[in-house]
């Protein structure tokens, strides 16, 4: 598909699912008043805007921020760890690295030191930094028993990653149980959700999710050399480790900040990427910035269907994507190559 295509239309897409969650909801507003509101908020400011419909706009806005820099910040973590590590399976959940920023969440709200959206973004890094440590330790670990030479097979990472999910998310759910403040802060974190977003917090961290994209962006080269093997990287002058060593930290910090503003959103990383492949873009800048783009769509969408399918309830954006992911992860287990 040409390039230009694969960009634009999930852009178009991205405005027009923009639009459609600051219109909808339990009270729908008409999109043309939506926009209305939103000109007037940024010419004149919040206040200037009157009217429930108004209200019901500017109430959306900081949720809908929060949708897209989570869906563009876990797609564009899934491309990294797979173009890392060469594993079709990588994704911030399945290889714990979720998991891992909850559960330092969690450790920080028991502490009393996670006041503070940057003190949060903290400890989400920390957390996922340990657990990316823990799950490449014993993954390699195994792989040196079982005598196989090389990197840790794809499956090898998954389970260590599942393990250490498990692990992380019984220390959570016990902290949950014995400390009345984290059960307080975790309720909506646990299973994943941008209803509580605020608009200070999405703002602060939409140049950290955007500077981390452009990193990824500009390692795109570095990419498509790792994808033919170190050997023939380093004979390209890819320099494979310090791409690679890049490429990690860039979803360290992009998981980092979806968890920091909705908390446990699987299988983004995972479905993303894959999808876009099938589009067959034409270099990795290419692919990272498309998914960046669809990531947007796709938790906008998942959003605003959860607010409607059991309006005035909701249907959390963690049980969506989960829905969505755990078909697509056993079509993926399924495939010939992934087993071996």
């Amino acid at each position: 598909m040409p390039r230009a295509l694969l960009l634009i239309a999930p852009a178009v897409l991205a405005v027009l699912a923009a639009l459609a969650s600051l219109a909808l909801g339990a009270r729908p507003v008409p999109v043309d008043a939506a926009v209305g509101a939103l000109t007037e908020a940024a010419l004149h400011g919040p206040a200037a805007v009157t009217g429930m419909d108004g209200a019901a706009v500017l109430s959306r806005v900081p949720r809908t921020l929060a949708a897209i820099l989570v869906g563009a910040g876990l797609a564009v973590a899934g491309a990294a760890l797979q173009g890392a590590t060469r594993n079709p399976l990588g994704d911030p959940g399945l290889l714990g690295l979720t998991a891992g920023a909850v559960l330092a969440f969690a450790l920080g709200i028991a502490l009393g030191v996670a006041g503070s959206l940057p003190a949060v973004m903290a400890l989400a890094i920390l957390g996922t930094l340990a657990a990316a440590a823990l799950v490449t330790a014993v993954a390699a670990g195994a792989a040196r028993v079982s005598g196989v030479p090389g990197p840790p097979s794809p499956l090898s990472l998954v389970l260590a990653g599942a393990a250490t999910t498990a692990g992380a998310t019984a220390v959570t759910s016990a902290l949950v149980v014995l400390h009345p403040a984290v059960r307080d802060r975790l309720r909506l974190w646990t299973v994943g959700s941008v209803a509580r977003a605020d608009l200070g917090d999405a703002l602060w961290l939409a140049p950290v999710v955007l500077a981390a994209v452009a990193a990824v962006v500009v390692l795109g080269p570095g990419m498509d050399a790792l994808a033919l093997g170190t050997d023939l990287a380093h004979g390209l002058g890819a320099r494979p480790e310090r791409v690679r060593a890049l490429l990690l930290a860039a979803a360290v910090v992009l998981t980092a900040a979806a968890v920091a503003l909705a908390g446990t959103v699987g299988f983004l990383g995972l479905v993303i990427p894959h999808a876009v492949r099938r589009l067959r873009p034409p270099d990795a800048r290419t692919l990272v910035l498309a998914c960046a783009l669809w990531g947007a769509v796709l938790v906008l969408v998942a959003d605003t269907l959860g607010r409607l399918v059991i309006a005035p309830a909701e249907v959390h954006l963690g049980v969506t994507t989960a829905v969505l992911g755990v078909p697509v992860l056993l079509a993926l287990l399924r495939r010939r190559g992934v087993a071996a």
